[in-house]
């Protein structure tokens, strides 16, 4: 993590693609949540409540376009709220819409990345961490408490607000662990017939996409997300993960 100055002139915190990787899977390991191959879903609900130590209300009166909010509280824990109706989709309907657990699922873990990535935005404590990280003194340092997330925000591979995108990248680290996801994508390359080594090709991606979808409880999409920003898609003449795709 480091901080740095952006060209509208306001200081950002930046993390690295694999710095957020590494942080989504030692949190999940502290907290007793880290899933397997055998058991590839994230109780994402005790990971907020019992690990983060979050207030969760999941049925929080929010307007419609807002699925979730994370606010910071001096001296209280963090509280983080989900849009009412998007709870009661996905767990009170008598008949939930397809893709509606999904999405609170997502947007939990979303919530629950603003707390693992973002409390130094608004409670920037040395304690919390090294004084190598923190801005110089004279940088003034944008403390933000209420952070407002738009279904157009939460979405894998979206966002285009820079909290939002890390936010957006945490959260399928969350939900799909990488050392986790890479071992699933074998196990399910070997059901529909590809070799480890073979990148996906169209005609082979769906059956993949299926599998890793029900495994991890989450979209199709969200699946597919995953696998083209870990690199296992294949570009067009590509055959290899380890090979370089054509000119």
């Amino acid at each position: 993590m480091k901080w740095y100055r952006a060209a509208d002139g306001s200081t950002r915190v930046w993390f690295e693609r694999g710095e957020i990787e590494s942080t989504a899977e030692d949190e999940l390991r502290r907290a007793g949540l880290m899933p397997t191959l055998q058991a590839p879903v994230v109780d994402v609900e005790r990971f907020v409540e019992d690990y983060l130590c979050a207030d969760l209300d999941q049925y929080a009166p929010l307007p419609a376009d807002v699925l979730g909010v994370t606010e910071f509280r001096a001296g209280l824990p963090p509280q983080v709220l989900i849009n009412r109706e998007l709870t009661e989709s996905a767990f009170d309907a008598p008949n939930p819409a397809p893709g509606a657990r999904g999405r609170w699922r997502v947007t939990v873990a979303h919530e629950a990345a603003h707390v693992l990535l973002h409390r130094i935005l608004a409670e920037p404590d040395p304690s919390q961490t090294s004084l190598l990280e923190l801005p110089r003194p004279d940088v003034a340092v944008p403390h933000q408490r209420l952070f407002r997330c738009f279904k157009r925000e939460v979405a894998f591979g979206g966002g285009s607000d820079w909290r939002e995108v890390q936010a957006n990248r945490c959260m399928a680290a969350l939900l799909m662990p990488r050392s986790v996801f890479l071992q699933a994508v074998t196990r399910a390359k070997a059901e529909v017939g590809v070799f480890p080594e073979e990148a996906l090709r169209a005609e082979e991606l769906d059956g993949v996409v299926r599998r890793l979808a029900r495994w991890f409880d989450v979209s199709r999409q969200a699946a597919q997300i995953r696998l083209v920003e870990l690199g296992l898609v294949a570009t067009p003449g590509q055959r290899s993960l380890y090979a370089e795709p054509p000119l």
